[in-house]
């Protein structure tokens, strides 16, 4: 008896097969590795203190990044990073971290 292929067990194969290729792409890359992520953190970070930066000196205190945004001071939307800031003397107190890689509390 021969069997046929149906177009739902064609398009079935053609999707294992497309999933396959695209983990190893994903893997053989080195996507699964934090290097690029941990450098695009660190860029963006300084990247975002160079504007808090501007800020300061231009403003007098440290900004939002809405604010930063606002003020053409930060080309970019954080991604990675976020920011505390809390008014005080001088420019205020800025804290930029990133919640990506820390430690569970334990």
């Amino acid at each position: 008896m021969s069997q046929r292929l149906s177009f739902g067990h064609l398009l079935g194969a053609v999707l294992v097969l497309s999933f396959i290729i695209g983990f190893a792409v994903y893997v053989l890359s080195g996507a699964t590795t934090n290097r690029g992520t941990t450098g695009a953190i660190a860029s963006e970070s300084a990247t975002i203190m160079r504007a808090e930066k501007t800020s300061c000196t231009k403003y007098g205190k440290y900004a939002s990044i809405s604010t930063l945004r606002d003020e053409g001071l930060l080309p970019l939307k954080p991604v990675y990073n976020s920011v505390v800031y809390l008014p005080g003397k001088g420019c205020g107190t800025i804290v930029i971290g990133s919640p990506v890689y820390q430690l569970p509390a334990g």
